[in-house]
């Protein structure tokens, strides 16, 4: 696999996105994470307790390292690691237990997204995403982290808190879902100019 395309868009007042984004409206259920360091992102230092856990999970199995020697030399045990990977995702989808009807509004990129809900939440903390994308019903199931509260009045919602949230954790196949869902509904719409 490999990974999205992580081109910039400059945007008109100088913000730049690696992805385009839409306003859309999706099935959203998001928990609260336990405060690990996401893929990627940097570790807290060892206290000399030698208890510090080498990140295994990454975006593209090919950034971790060896996996693409065993997926050549072992081709069953690399289609076991795609099954038990599967098996990873339908448990952050909760086991399929997202609604099947919008349940938020939200202003959605394969990067992240900004949604208003009543769970309390603070920038930097991990919680689990799980979405289903409108009409065709593709679930999608990663970590994020939180980068601001209630700065997203595009999609209020009453009194509930706003959030933006970037996708630290999500597997090539429900980045590219989502690439393809942006850009499906960003050619339904008629081009407004400025």
């Amino acid at each position: 696999m490999t990974m999205a395309s992580d081109t910039l868009i400059e945007l008109p007042h100088g913000e730049r996105r690696s992805f385009e984004r839409v306003q859309d409206a999706v099935a959203l259920q998001v928990r609260k994470l336990t405060d690990e360091p996401a893929a990627g992102e940097p570790k807290p230092k060892d206290n000399g307790s030698g208890s510090q856990r080498k990140a295994v999970r990454k975006a593209n199995k090919y950034d971790i390292e060896g996996y693409a020697e065993v997926k050549r030399q072992y081709p069953q045990v690399a289609t076991y690691i795609d099954e038990l990977e599967e098996r990873i995702r339908q448990l952050l989808l909760g086991g399929g237990s997202i609604a099947e009807t919008p349940s938020h509004k939200v202003s959605l990129s394969a990067g992240g997204l900004a949604f208003a809900d009543d769970i309390l939440l603070h920038p930097g903390q991990l919680v689990s995403v799980a979405l289903c994308l409108f009409p065709s019903m593709t679930k999608i199931g990663c970590d994020a982290r939180v980068i601001s509260a209630n700065d997203a009045p595009e999609i209020a919602n009453g009194d509930k808190p706003t959030y933006r949230i970037t996708f630290v954790r999500m597997t090539d196949e429900d980045r590219n879902a989502v690439v393809s869902h942006v850009s499906q509904l960003l050619q339904g719409r008629p081009h407004v100019d400025d």
